[in-house]
């Protein structure tokens, strides 16, 4: 199960009181007990964070309100983690502090810092579980902090070249244009990212310090590692689909729900990834139905196996396959 650090809650939860949200159950609300913000460095269900941000938009009727909170992000809020972060020599360093280390904030995500031919450096950011608004929350809510941070270290006011978002455009983006200024902004992207021009990257902190990061260190080494890169949607999709298979039922509901999402968003992930639900059903059945004719099993069993009501189905899916139309 993915975890979140609950300082990040602790900082949303007071940003959210200060604006004026007004449910008093709000922690239980999310799924947190009540003592969990009272107590220091903990991990709790990331969940309740996705959460968390689906009851603030709602309540404050703020479709910005991970870019507002993130821009009064404020360094030291979690930690080791900034603390990593603000005594890197470079911003190029102190982003990558983000990929070595992340696992001190949360194991819900994944990301990477990439230094093109050019010298700029671009910080790819994945997320393991959830979707909707509270996943393009976070997601934003991650990007923002991580220029709000690095504006809070360097003497320059920056701006990126380009940030690529995979939500969908929203209904109006002067929120966007405001934090992100004059960068290039890309949504419906294939990824969530952000570029920093190699002038911007390359540049010393102003509170760089070699001495108090040679302390931190090995401190920041000895916590595990960060989540590896979450498997492609056809090989999830493979793998709930086999377990739908097992169970006798299988359906784009079902394999949905299996993989905490919705029916559409798992239809869009596969076309991102160059096929279709049926086609992804289609494959799971043939390969199944290979390995049944190869154990010489009844055809009532057959159909058993690949959740078809009756051997009939069998053959009109055997044909659909074979169709030169279908290929």
């Amino acid at each position: 199960m993915p975890t979140d650090n609950v300082a990040i809650h602790r900082f949303i939860i007071g940003e959210l009181r200060a604006a004026g949200i007004g449910r008093k159950d709000l922690v239980g609300e999310i799924g947190l007990p009540p003592w969990a913000l009272a107590t220091d460095d903990i991990q709790v269900p990331s969940r309740t964070l996705v959460r968390l941000w689906e009851v603030a938009e709602h309540d404050l009727g703020d479709p910005d309100i991970a870019i507002a909170l993130a821009r009064r992000f404020r360094l030291k809020t979690l930690g080791l983690y900034d603390y990593l972060f603000a005594t890197s020599p470079t911003l190029a360093a102190a982003l990558a502090t983000s990929e070595q280390h992340l696992t001190a904030v949360t194991t819900n995500h994944h990301c990477r810092v990439v230094t093109d031919n050019t010298g700029e450096v671009t910080l790819y950011l994945e997320m393991v579980e959830g979707d909707g608004r509270g996943r393009d929350h976070t997601q934003l809510w991650i990007l923002v902090g991580a220029l709000t941070r690095a504006r809070q270290v360097l003497d320059a006011s920056i701006n990126p070249v380009r940030v690529m978002l995979r939500q969908a455009p929203p209904r109006h983006i002067e929120a966007y244009t405001s934090v992100f200024g004059s960068a290039a902004l890309e949504f419906s992207a294939p990824y969530d990212a952000i570029t920093f021009r190699a002038a911007d990257a390359h540049s010393p902190l102003k509170t760089s310090d070699p001495a108090l990061a040679a302390v931190l260190r090995p401190l920041a080494d000895s916590l595990p590692p960060p989540p590896q890169p979450p498997t492609t949607w056809r090989d999830r999709v493979a793998v709930a689909l086999s377990e739908a298979l097992d169970d006798g039922d299988v359906s784009l509901d079902i394999v949905a729900r299996r993989l905490m999402t919705s029916p559409r968003t798992l239809q869009r992930r596969l076309q991102e990834a160059g096929t279709t639900w049926r086609n992804e059903l289609d494959r799971a059945r043939a390969a199944r139905l290979v390995s049944a004719r190869s154990s010489h099993l009844t055809r009532e069993r057959q159909a058993q196996l690949l959740a078809y009501s009756s051997p009939t189905s069998i053959r009109r899916a055997t044909r659909r396959w074979t169709s030169p139309n279908t290929r």
